[in-house]
Formats: C-alpha cells, structure tokens, sequence
C-alpha cells in the first residue's frame, strides 16, 4: 500500500491583491517511501516527508504573506500621506 501526506489549502486574499505566479487554491500529495525494514525506518521516511512538506508549504505560504502584505503596505502608506496632509493644513493656520 502506498502512502502519502495530502496538504490542501483555499486561501482568500484581499481583492486587488498582486499575485504573480500563484495560485490561491492547491492540493499536493507528497508520497512517504514505502521501507519494509521496518518501523523505525518507516516513521524516519515519515518524517522526511514530513520535513519535505513543511518547506514546500512554508515557501508557498511565505510567497503569499509578502503578495499580501505588500498590499496592505500600500493601503498604509496612502492613509499616512493623507493623514499628514491634514496636519500641514492645521499648522497653516
């Protein structure tokens, strides 16, 4: 029997978000190797996998937090340049 580690994940980012060569929604399977010399040697292939899909997830994911966050650093800086607007009016007066 074969087995593997299924990660799936249906993210929802803000509208307008930049997203280059991502893809919001995605399902990958990452196969752990059958080893018949057993129990240890299967729970350390286990773990590999393990370790395999933590970087590939953690990569994907990371590339979605700058998209996102890039977004809202925009959205910051336009509020702060408005909000200081108001001020260089107030001293005018």
């Amino acid at each position: 029997m074969s087995r593997s580690i299924t990660i799936s994940y249906d993210l929802r980012p803000p509208p307008n978000t930049p997203v280059p060569n991502l893809t919001p929604t995605k399902s990958q399977e990452f196969s752990v190797k059958n080893v018949a010399e057993g129990q240890k040697s299967y729970y350390e292939s286990l773990r590999r996998s393990i370790g395999e899909v933590k970087t590939v997830l953690g990569e994907e994911l990371t590339a979605w937090r700058d998209a996102v966050g890039k977004g809202e650093h925009s959205k910051e800086s336009k509020k702060v340049r408005e909000d200081g607007d108001d001020e260089a009016e107030e001293d005018e007066e």
